[in-house]
């Protein structure tokens, strides 16, 4: 087990990045200078990241678009899990999927969904969220 006088160390002499960067020779890195082209992570932490990442999602859509709590949880689930796999900026281009929510017709926001390149890219999981997207359930 490492000493806290080691980790302190090199905490100190890697420094903290939030973001991933390319170290001084092109590695790609974060944090305290982890090297993500050898990072092996195991399922308890894969599921840790998963769900930082969709509780900052969530955060987002909670303070931007509030009228989205009073929808049914299941299609809230779907906005994130889009979210997720899009990323925040790329569910924010479903201008008409958007639209069809506002107006609460969720059939064509379903449609607007699997009208789009992302369907085509991720099959079966576009038809699977348009299908709790329509349904509510």
């Amino acid at each position: 087990m490492p000493t806290e006088a080691l980790i302190e160390s090199i905490k100190k002499h890697e420094g903290f990045r939030a973001q991933s960067y390319k170290d001084t020779v092109g590695v790609l890195t974060i944090g305290y200078g982890t090297n993500l082209q050898r990072l092996e992570v195991d399922e308890q932490l894969a599921t840790f990241l998963l769900k930082r990442e969709v509780l900052h999602i969530e955060k987002f859509f909670n303070g931007h678009f509030p009228y989205l709590s009073i929808e049914s949880q299941t299609r809230r689930d779907v906005i994130l899990e889009m979210a997720y796999n899009l990323g925040i900026e790329g569910v924010l281009k479903f201008k008409k999927m958007w639209s069809a929510m506002y107006s609460h017709n969720w059939t064509r926001a379903g449609a607007e969904m699997l009208d789009s390149k992302w369907a085509t890219q991720v099959g079966k999981r576009a038809t699977t969220l348009a299908t709790r997207m329509i349904r509510g359930a």
